[in-house]
């Protein structure tokens, strides 16, 4: 499971999001605005259920990863 939590940080936001081009089927995108405000822009065929079940399993292996 660590392999999979590997975290690619960095400084530019869209630096990240370019570097995801071409490489996901679905994505979820989480993050802070400039403006401080939190916001959430998935795929389409992503609802509500896929949105909670991609952050649960995304909690567990940052926890796995912490624990490791």
């Amino acid at each position: 499971m660590a392999e999979i939590v590997k975290l690619r940080p960095a400084e530019d936001p869209d630096e990240v999001l370019k570097h995801a081009t071409g490489v996901y089927e679905e994505v979820l995108v989480l993050g802070w605005t400039k403006d401080g405000a939190l916001q959430m822009r998935s795929t389409l065929g992503m609802e509500a259920g896929d949105i909670l079940l991609v952050i649960e399993l995304s909690k567990k292996m940052l926890l796995e990863e912490i624990i490791e």
